[in-house]
């Protein structure tokens, strides 16, 4: 009964984790998206680049990457910061 118990809450740590791994990666390509749609229209000479939706996609990827048991997985897995857009001149 102690091993069909232990393997049950092995298999759920298994799931969460890989459900957290794939929240994770879901966000990180929806900024690398955002990315190259901001930089493809900053070097077209577009003045309204304004990379507010990069930076709350950034923003909510690093708190999930800074909040715990997430930042487990994150570290594990590779996942590091996002960094904010900053309109050049």
């Amino acid at each position: 009964m102690n091993v069909l118990f232990t393997i049950a809450v092995l298999a759920v740590l298994a799931m969460w984790a890989l459900a957290v791994y794939n929240r994770l990666r879901r966000l990180r390509r929806q900024i690398l998206v955002e990315w190259k749609q901001l930089d493809a229209r900053e070097k077209a000479g577009d003045a309204a680049v304004d990379g507010t939706r990069y930076n709350e996609l950034a923003a909510a990827y690093n708190a999930a990457l800074d909040g715990f048991p997430d930042n487990l997985i994150a570290g594990l897995a590779g996942f590091r910061p996002a960094q904010k857009f900053v309109k050049t001149q």
